[in-house]
């Protein structure tokens, strides 16, 4: 099957497969068996393991992509006291931590993430250190006042970054746990020259604080307690709830963290909460705290001052704090909400960020992902400088001055700060689904044509050989290329997909999906059930070849010749993977026509010519498939070559 449409060139980025009306049924374009030849029959379903089949079967998972109707995740709630200490460059801290029990399962076990021993001699790694430290120091753990015996590994068993405990009785469903802790640890050295790893200190004068604290993991309805270790390359899987932090630090030191500041009297200087109070006012960026103003005058008086900050609904905490931070702030005006804080928190030698006025990066992204995908709902965001320039945290994120780092970052308090996913198994639901809203926010904050195609080069260096992954396979163990898994295939795809049946289709079905599971924790198959859903096509054939396989795309065209009053194409598919055939044609007057046809081995069509001269064909003319051999890709006519 097959649809001719006339178009003008920019159009074709636009193209709606259906080109029907509601309630039609549109072309169908996926091959047969018969189309695609026995020996490359396209399989048409998604492959399930039985930990999936369960979940569905329990209606814990839906087949219409939405949460089923005995979806279930489990609440933590974090209170939390810290100290950070740059005469020793420690850690200290200790927590309460309430574990609601909302899963139908009774939890013999509880297991615990102590993400500071990824620093520690003893610790596998996939990623690089900057520093060698002992990693996180238990000092004291109890479950509902019951002692844990750290030295009794039938109580408490550590490997590497996951701690198991076993409580002296099951927590039933229903039931909470109070689990107390006090930890250690010294912060990650990172010389000025180099990026940290997610966190780090610069000397004793900047601290970027994450993964700090002992963290519950996961525990989800796929496979129970999420054990994965954490080898630095991929990224996490956490629990939404909710945290209440007093951070202890040097006085005259600016910080910044995720949540709401519960206690700015008692901690900024009059003169600061002032110029506060002026951004948010007005759109422009205010200067908070110049060089100049730095230290005692900027803060409240005390040698030590302790940040209160809370956040109802967050699935992390992080901060940052700095006896040399600059601090900028302005607004960010968020549909169907008002306007929000964004603060930014540099060193004065890193000057990019004044001289780019990083903090309207940081507004314009707020507001045009807002309008992407959903509003933004954390009261505030804050961007702070330091050794890692490039990781997302809730309501802080650490990066750079650029434009581009910070629309990525920003996108990521959506994925996954609000659109929960396993970004340790399937990163592309984390990074490539960022990638592809960022290419849609920089347009629009450029006044620029999208692009979508910024990183598919990279993709096409390695599609198809040893070193592609698959996106279904797990992230941490992706290898060297990991980067094009997590953040460039998905993105290629969704751009793929928008050549068949329209990109401001895809955009809208993919805001849908964003929507219904928001703080909830969808998979793959959710997804790609969603999506077909909102796209009413049965799109499971795309999904497999995409994010299953590492099939690739090799199409050409073979011969164009008239017969008559037609002129007859002859196309073949030379790779793996089936998609349409999407072509251009050119005709001597002028006039040009776009052809969709239903993807198959070996394809003869007939276009008719109405008295017109062909000029051209084009085939797939955007690389939308990102085919490994264009040189066969367009077919010009004698008299038009010479």
């Amino acid at each position: 099957m097959h649809i001719h449409i006339s178009l003008k060139r920019a159009a074709v980025a636009a193209l709606v497969l259906a080109g029907c009306s509601r309630g039609t049924a549109p072309p169908p374009l996926t091959p047969t068996a018969s189309e695609a030849g026995a020996e490359r029959t396209l399989r048409t379903d998604l492959p399930m393991t039985p930990a999936f089949r369960a979940a569905y079967a329990a209606g814990t998972r839906d087949s219409s992509g939405a949460p089923g109707r005995r979806y279930w995740q489990q609440k933590i709630d974090y209170r939390i006291e810290a100290t950070i200490d740059p005469a020793t460059n420690q850690l200290r801290g200790r927590e309460v931590i309430s574990l609601h029990n909302t899963t139908p399962d009774t939890l013999k076990t509880i297991v615990l993430r102590l993400y500071q021993n990824f620093f520690a001699a003893r610790t596998r790694r996939s990623a690089y250190t900057t520093d060698v430290t002992d990693g996180i120091t238990i000092e004291r753990l109890s479950v509902n006042g019951a002692a844990i015996t750290l030295s009794d590994n039938k109580q408490y068993a550590v490997s590497e970054t996951i701690a198991t405990l076993t409580p002296a009785a099951p927590i039933a469903p229903g039931a909470t746990a109070a689990i107390e802790a006090a930890w250690r640890f010294t912060v990650p050295l990172v010389d000025t020259a180099v990026r940290g790893q997610r966190m780090g200190r610069y000397g004793s004068y900047l601290y970027q604080i994450a993964q700090w604290y002992p963290q519950v993991a996961m525990y989800d309805d796929i496979r129970g307690w999420d054990t994965d270790p954490h080898l630095g390359n991929a990224e996490f899987y956490n629990q939404f709830g909710s945290f209440d932090v007093r951070i202890t630090a040097p006085g005259g030191w600016l910080l910044g963290a995720t949540g709401h500041l519960e206690n700015p009297e008692q901690v900024y200087s009059k003169r600061t909460r002032d110029r506060l109070a002026l951004a948010m006012r007005v759109d422009t960026t205010v200067l908070v705290v110049n060089e100049s103003e730095r230290g005692a005058s900027a803060t409240a008086p005390g040698s030590t001052l302790t940040w209160h900050f809370t956040a109802p609904m967050v699935n992390d905490f992080a901060f940052a704090v700095s006896r040399d931070y600059n601090f900028d702030a302005t607004r960010a005006a968020v549909p169907g909400r008002g306007t929000v804080p964004v603060y930014v928190l540099y060193l004065p030698q890193h000057t990019n960020y004044r001289k780019n006025n990083t903090a309207q990066y940081f507004r314009r992204a707020i507001e045009e992902h807002s309008k992407t995908l959903f509003p933004y709902e954390f009261p505030q965001g804050t961007i702070a400088d330091g050794p890692e320039t490039g990781m997302e945290y809730p309501m802080i994120i650490f990066n750079g001055s650029g434009l581009s780092v910070t629309v990525h970052e920003t996108g990521h308090q959506w994925f996954p700060m609000m659109v929960g996913s396993n970004e340790t198994r399937y990163g592309f639901m984390d990074e490539g689904f960022t990638e592809y809203i960022q290419a849609l926010a920089i347009a629009r904050i450029s006044n620029a044509p999208v692009n979508m195609q910024n990183r598919s080069a990279g993709y096409r260096r390695i599609a198809g050989s040893d070193l592609e992954a698959p996106l279904m396979w797990p992230t941490l163990y992706a290898g060297p290329g990991m980067g094009v898994q997590a953040y460039t295939k998905s993105q290629v795809a969704l751009n793929a997909l928008g050549g068949i049946v329209g990109d401001s289709a895809v955009r809208r079905a993919f805001a849908q999906y964003a929507r219904e599971w928001k703080y909830k924790h969808p998979t793959p198959y959710d997804f790609f059930y969603s999506m077909n859903r909102s796209l009413g096509k049965d799109l499971d054939w795309f999904w497999y070849q995409w994010f299953f396989t590492a099939h690739t795309v090799d199409q050409s065209i073979e011969s164009v010749r008239v017969n008559g009053a037609d002129a007859v194409l002859t196309l073949k598919n030379n790779g793996e993977m089936t998609m349409p055939a999407i072509l251009w044609l050119d005709f001597t007057d002028g006039s040009n026509e776009t052809v969709i046809l239903a993807g198959s081995k070996s394809i003869t069509h007939r276009v008719p010519l109405k008295g017109r001269v062909l000029k051209s064909v084009s085939l797939d003319p955007e690389n939308r498939f990102q085919d490994l051999n264009r040189d066969n890709n367009v077919w010009v006519a004698a008299a038009a070559a010479r």
